[in-house]
């Protein structure tokens, strides 16, 4: 029987194929502006620095859900060898989101049963207070080896006479033992917008597929330079700068996103890159006050994580003059299930395209999962070549999650054009019923942001005692500006329905937002309290 590969199985052939091969190049805009490397890895490199990081590790104990593995680390090449750590002693890794507070860690580590922590500075502080009070082990990754003899074959289990790199097959001990394509790989826990965080499953098989199918789909391959300018705990983030490595190709991760350096960084390094429109509206700022220089590096960049302003995507095209622009969508769960190539002479509202390569989209009514009609709202659902393989631990949970014909619920509306193309329009349970009309937040949001003094919007509805619910909206202003909420409110009436227009408006210097850049309206409606309202205009 021959045994399934794993992306780690990848990355150690192009480790003996390609050893000096230039894998990862890390850089950090705090030590020098994000021009030079601080770090150069090359795939043989990295590939011993992953056998380090598997020896460090050894054996993992098996929890409730299997052997478990938290990885708590700074964007950089251990980020990427620490998954290929956990292939390679059997282990799932369980990025943990370092923006999260010590009893959000808390709550990650021991949802997942993780039996140990792998962490670094500048977190290792909080790992060392997290796993003494779990009771679980912690290795600080800076008291490893940097490197480890390479040993190359595949990592199978259960392990033959305690080797887990003997690369002979050996039989099952126990019915129940899991296949090495069914293990775990990763455990990728949602935002928790909506509750508490869920881990979703990725198992070694869908894993590897799924960075493949985002390779075919967005043209990752050895020629081009990646760029990573997001957080590696994310499933985009750190699952693109795997699949480059798969690919054989060169990533270049920022330790942390700053839009000067990116300015640098898409002028003359990067080809690739894939940016939430947080970071392009930042990026746009610094570029439009360095004089408009042209980023004709980038070749590629793919849009997703949150919708952006047409304005924005409309200025991309100045801003990076040589580059393919896609946007894409997807969710945790199901991954990218729809990309759409702009074309700036028919820029679409909302439209993130047709479906991926593999992939089935429908547009159902949230209550009886019946597909609607195009052009009528409902809630988006999808089936795709690499499967939701549902949340740790959570049965029910992962029941709801699909559709009776097993789509993967996706919890935003959208409407399907007669051509197959998607537009999303806001969130199911974002959606606003003011006097029993339907308003969608993106609608509104986007007229918002036509704005002149208005740089971000975010619409949200509060309990309203006369109309069930009532419009309000928070706006983040153009540097500079000092938008008047009774003047923008008549914007809008001018452009919508009265019953759309927000009825509160307030001025904040920034939105919160998840790691991938999305509001996070709950916090956002509890700033319209009392205090909130004081300084704000009501219509």
């Amino acid at each position: 029987m021959l045994q399934p590969f794993t992306v780690a199985d990848c990355v150690a052939a192009n480790a003996r194929s390609f050893p000096d091969r230039c894998a990862i190049e890390v850089l950090d805009p705090r030590t020098t502006g994000g021009v030079e490397p601080i770090e150069t890895w090359t795939y043989g490199a990295l590939w011993g620095r992953a056998e380090a990081l598997a020896d460090a590790l050894g054996p993992v104990s098996a929890g409730p859900h299997g052997p478990m593995a938290g990885l708590l680390l700074p964007n950089g090449a251990d980020h990427a060898a620490a998954y290929l750590a956990c292939q390679l002693v059997g282990a799932a890794a369980v990025p943990v989101n370092s923006r999260l507070a010590e009893p959000e860690v808390r709550y990650v580590l021991e949802d997942s049963g993780a039996a140990v922590l792998l962490s670094a500075e500048p977190f290792i502080d909080i790992a060392r207070r997290v796993t003494a009070d779990l009771g679980i082990g912690l290795i600080d990754a800076a008291e490893t080896p940097v490197s480890a003899p390479m040993r190359w074959s595949r990592p199978i289990g259960p392990y033959a006479d305690g080797d887990r790199r003997t690369g002979r097959l050996v039989p099952s001990t126990t019915p129940t033992e899991v296949t090495t394509d069914e293990r775990a790989a990763m455990i990728a826990y949602t935002s928790g917008t909506t509750g508490f965080p869920k881990g979703s499953i990725n198992s070694n098989a869908g894993f590897l597929m799924r960075l493949m199918h985002w390779s075919w789909t967005f043209g990752l391959t050895a020629r081009e330079v990646v760029s990573t300018p997001g957080p590696m705990f994310h499933l985009s983030y750190g699952g693109l700068t795997l699949a480059q490595l798969v690919a054989g190709g060169r990533a270049r991760v920022m330790t942390a996103f700053e839009p000067h350096a990116a300015l640098t960084e898409y002028a003359h390094h990067s080809t690739w890159a894939f940016l939430v429109p947080s970071m392009t509206a930042a990026i746009a700022e610094a570029w439009r006050n360095a004089g408009r220089p042209p980023l004709g590096a980038l070749r590629y960049l793919l849009s997703a994580g949150a919708p952006g302003p047409m304005s924005l995507l409309d200025e991309a095209f100045d801003i990076f003059p040589n580059a393919e622009i896609t946007d894409g969508y997807g969710w945790t769960e199901a991954g990218w299930v729809t990309y759409d190539i702009k074309d700036r002479s028919a820029l679409v509202p909302h439209c993130v395209g047709g479906p991926t390569p593999g992939s089935v989209v429908k547009v159902v009514d949230p209550e009886t999962c019946e597909e609607v009609p195009d052009g009528v709202a409902g809630e988006v659902v999808a089936m795709s070549m690499v499967p939701f393989e549902g949340y740790l631990g959570r049965p029910e949970a992962t029941a709801a999650a699909h559709t009776p014909d097993g789509f993967a619920r996706s919890g935003d509306m959208g409407i399907m054009t007669a051509d197959g193309r998607l537009a999303i329009v806001d969130r199911v349970k974002d959606m606003i019923i003011s006097g029993g009309e339907n308003v969608y937040c993106a609608e509104v949001e986007r007229v918002l942001v036509e704005h002149r003094d208005i740089a971000e919007a975010a619409v949200v509805g509060l309990p309203d005692e006369r109309w069930g619910e009532r419009v309000v909206a928070a706006v983040v202003p153009h540097e500079g500006s000092q938008p008047e909420p009774a003047e923008v409110i008549d914007f809008v009436r001018d452009r919508l329905a009265h019953y759309k227009c927000p009825r509160e408006l307030m001025v904040v210097g920034d939105l919160p937002r998840n790691a991938m850049g999305k509001v996070l309206k709950p916090l956002l409606a509890q700033q319209f309290g009392p205090e909130a309202q004081a300084s704000s205009s009501s219509a």
